[in-house]
């Protein structure tokens, strides 16, 4: 009975992100869906100790321009573990890359023109009588900082893949509901045992560089499903600590969990 409701929670958390992006935009979803895949490459391969699995993710920018920084940001994290020599190769490998995806990531970034955002500075700077001073409070960058910091907090907000971020809802996005909101219970829990897994390496560096990388993108949506993963494993950490606890606590878990995610999962295949 334990195995048997251990493996249908894992099965609810890892097919409902997926499920839901998939009903939500069948017509652009494969390029999505293959950037999640690579990283599942990666991490099959990471498993097995393969040398050379962060060159998967030179993968990404291929699939589409604005996954240009992730590379950049993920090697960051593996950069003790990398010989001189392969370094080399992935840098020249993605500067090659990079000259072709530069122009097409630039549109999709936070670094495209704005002109409502530059209304909104011009005000700004008007409210203070002294416009130099003005400009060293306010100035072109604040719209760069603006967004960035904006697509990092929804992206750490936990509102935003258990309760589809309401009631702050994005009006242009699709606002997904991508776990069953009791599923928050085994991400916490496993935010905060993840000091202590063995995979807390692989998940935090690949979660830091999706969210550092869809930061510098305009508008994150549908690009957050490269997250999909690394929150998924995080939530299954907290999972099998929950399954270890005494038996009326995965019970009792088990018994909301089960039931309110399947039901929110039949609410959005036949909503």
């Amino acid at each position: 009975m334990k195995n048997l409701l251990f493996c249908v929670s894992t099965i609810l958390i890892f097919i409902f992100w997926p499920l839901s992006f998939i009903l939500a935009s069948r017509a652009d979803s494969v390029t999505f869906i293959i950037a999640a895949l690579v990283l599942l490459v990666d991490r099959l391969l990471y498993l097995r100790n393969y040398p050379y699995h962060y060159f998967t993710f030179l993968v990404l920018p291929l699939l589409h321009p604005a996954y240009l920084f992730f590379p950049v940001i993920a090697i960051l994290f593996h950069r003790s573990d990398i010989k001189k020599i392969s370094l080399v190769i992935y840098t020249v490998i993605l500067i090659f890359i990079s000259l072709f995806s530069w122009k097409t990531f630039y549109a999709y970034s936070i670094f495209t023109p704005d002109p409502l955002a530059f209304d909104t500075l011009n005000k700004k700077i008007s409210l203070i009588p002294n416009r130099n001073l003005a400009r060293l409070y306010h100035n072109k960058t604040d719209i760069f900082q603006d967004k960035f910091k904006s697509n990092i907090f929804t992206s750490l907000d936990t509102n935003n893949y258990f309760f589809a971020l309401h009631p702050r809802e994005i009006f242009e996005n699709q606002n997904l509901h991508k776990l069953p909101f009791p599923a928050i219970i085994p991400f916490l829990m496993g935010l905060y045992f993840l000091i202590k897994s063995k995979d807390r390496a692989w998940i935090a560096s690949t979660l830091l560089a999706g969210i550092f990388s869809i930061a510098l993108i305009n508008n994150q949506d549908k690009f957050d499903l490269i997250l999909y993963l690394p929150i998924s494993l995080t939530c299954l950490v907290g999972l099998k600590k929950i399954f270890t606890l005494r038996q009326a606590y995965y019970l009792l878990f088990s018994f909301i969990f089960l039931p309110l995610s399947i039901i929110e999962l039949a609410r959005i295949i036949f909503n």
